[in-house]
């Protein structure tokens, strides 16, 4: 099994949007400052939920897959590779 590092830096080359949101962006303001956006896990996966509108922006289904993670921040000497429960940075935060 080849393992690879997971960067902890803003790597994302495409990035996802509401389509409802960005018709109504002001101008002037970039569409980083006007999302809206929780990004959560859920049973089967991941969940990027608009807040402005209350939609679906994506749901991405895991298929039962687990998968490797950095849950680091930039800087830190040693990343994180798997997301454990209780962590400082990811918490499942149920209402």
């Amino acid at each position: 099994m080849t393992t690879r590092t997971i960067p902890a830096t803003n790597e994302i080359s495409s990035f996802i949007h509401c389509g409802k949101c960005l018709p109504e962006k002001p101008d002037g303001q970039s569409p980083r400052e006007w999302a809206s956006l929780e990004v959560g896990f859920t049973e089967i996966g991941l969940q990027i939920w608009c807040k402005r509108h209350e939609v679906n922006v994506a749901h991405i289904d895991f298929q039962g897959q687990k998968h490797p993670a950095n849950v680091g921040e930039a800087g830190d000497v040693e990343a994180s590779t798997e997301i454990k429960k209780n962590s400082r940075r990811v918490r499942r935060d149920y209402r």
